[in-house]
């Protein structure tokens, strides 16, 4: 095999029995044990081997499979439940054997497969790590030297010293995925396993499987997001009740998928109306501004401050920046109506409210950002009203709540959300009224400020990842 092929999958076949009843199990060798008393070739040994055979049926899982994984390369296997996939993986990763063909590997594989898988359940998470880390070739004094950096990315707090049976389906995918991706594998091989994380974790894990990809680690990727394959991998390979219906560019591949997914579904999206669009006066991808003070008396500032922010404070320290001069306490999304939520509806008009407070005060000009990021960390979309040219007044120790209006013309998923703050002098305006962004102070800038959903929304033909609202105007020649 070449240097250049971290993986190489040649005709593979995987079949098992299908027994016609119960006590097939015992006749079918009994009758091939009495087929070979006769000599090889006689017909008689033919015909009861024929008879063995009547007693059950092969079910392929897998049939006649073949492609090659470039070292560096990223490929995604799609397909529905049960075509195939995770055998497939687990005949690359060495847990199952083909019944023909044959797989190579060039390097040291990682495989994220079945939650615990590979976890001793009496042991704990610390003894586990040691364990997997030993399976992976790593010495004592190497586990030693990452224990800790594995321990603080799973993030399972006293739990590391728990045996792991007591360990939620989160927590072993935690620790799982920590250890695995810590070895500095060549391959990395996962199975759908991260659709248990919660969104911050996976984040997190997108973020690692981004820098191996980085560092020349190959990865083999099942899921049934089709985002997230299109986001990672360059090839992939379309399942189809255990035959290879599709291989090729990740794009071309996944869309084919898609197509097929809505015509099993008899959904036509030339024949079914779409549902109404959100109405509004704000422009998508635009922004407006409103400002709140903090009178005691107005009802949806005292609302606002009586939210929570613990869920912001959790995941705000991840990636942040800025002299804090002014700083975003709290961060979090109003529907159309009003209401708080995480969960959004395509080209809604959405509400990202800021409360913002400032330790020493400030009074000046400011300008207020969102921006709008997949779960692997791909920007998407960019918010702001960049001529505004409103002031924020903070006394000392005080807080100040500002609203940003705009519409999430978004399909549907999962998203990041980045939030940020900027002040201004007097003078960092052009004569168009614009902002000069080259004399901005970044006050305050949080990576992970908030996840949201987009709800699902079927019939309406977006095959991007945002859609604007456009003009056709029809004209003869």
């Amino acid at each position: 095999m070449s240097d250049q092929i971290a993986i190489s999958v040649e005709n593979v076949s995987k079949a098992y029995r299908i027994w016609n009843d119960p006590s097939a199990r015992l006749k079918s060798p009994l009758v091939d044990a009495a087929a070979h008393l006769f000599p090889s070739g006689a017909p008689t040994r033919d015909r009861i081997s024929e008879k063995a055979k009547s007693y059950y049926r092969d079910f392929y899982a897998l049939k006649d499979i073949s492609f090659q994984v470039r070292k560096g390369e990223s490929v995604g296997i799609i397909g529905r439940n049960g075509s195939g996939k995770s055998t497939l993986l687990q005949i690359i990763a060495g847990t199952l054997q083909p019944s023909t063909g044959s797989v190579r590997v060039n390097g040291r594989v990682a495989a994220l497969l079945e939650l615990g898988s590979g976890f001793n359940p009496e042991f704990t998470g610390r003894e586990n790590v040691y364990l997997n880390a030993a399976v992976l070739g790593l010495s004592r004094s190497e586990t030693d030297a990452k224990f800790q950096s594995i321990a603080a990315f799973a993030d399972i707090g006293d739990f590391i010293d728990q045996p792991v049976k007591t360990y939620s389906s989160g927590m072993l995918m935690r620790l799982a995925f920590a250890v695995q991706s810590s070895v500095e594998p060549d391959i990395l091989i996962v199975d759908e396993a991260l659709s248990v994380g919660d969104a911050p974790f996976q984040s997190k894990c997108f973020a690692r499987i981004r820098a191996l990809q980085q560092a020349g680690c190959s990865t083999l990727f099942v899921s049934h997001d089709i985002a997230t394959v299109r986001a990672f991998c360059q090839q992939a390979v379309w399942l189809s009740a255990g035959r290879a219906a599709a291989q090729g560019p990740s794009l071309n591949v996944c869309g084919a998928y898609q197509r097929d997914c809505l015509r099993t579904m008899g959904m036509d999206l030339a024949e079914q109306p779409a549902p109404p669009v959100a109405t509004s006066s704000t422009p998508a991808g635009s922004g407006a501004l409103a400002t709140h003070s903090l009178a005691a008396t107005d009802p949806v500032v005292a609302a606002l401050l009586a939210e929570n922010r613990t869920e912001y404070e959790k995941h705000a320290p991840e990636s942040r920046q800025g002299n804090l001069r002014v700083q975003i306490n709290n961060f979090f999304f109003l529907d159309s109506k009003g209401a708080r939520s995480a969960v959004l509806q395509w080209d809604e008009e959405a509400i990202a409210v800021y409360v913002l407070g400032s330790a020493g005060g400030y009074e000046g000009l400011f300008q207020v950002a969102l921006n709008l990021r997949t779960m692997q960390g791909v920007e998407l979309l960019s918010c702001s009203d960049r001529t505004h040219g409103r002031h924020l007044s903070i006394a000392p120790g005080g807080e100040a709540v500002v609203q940003l209006r705009t519409r999430l013309p978004l399909r549907a998923g999962k998203y990041i959300t980045y939030a940020g703050i900027y002040l201004f002098p007097e003078n960092a305006r052009f004569d168009n009224g614009t902002f000069d962004f080259t004399r901005s102070t970044a006050a305050d800038s949080v990576g992970h400020a908030a996840y949201i959903d987009i709800a699902p929304q079927f019939n309406l033909g977006i095959y991007g990842p945002v859609q604007q609202e456009s003009t056709v105007i029809v004209g003869s020649a």
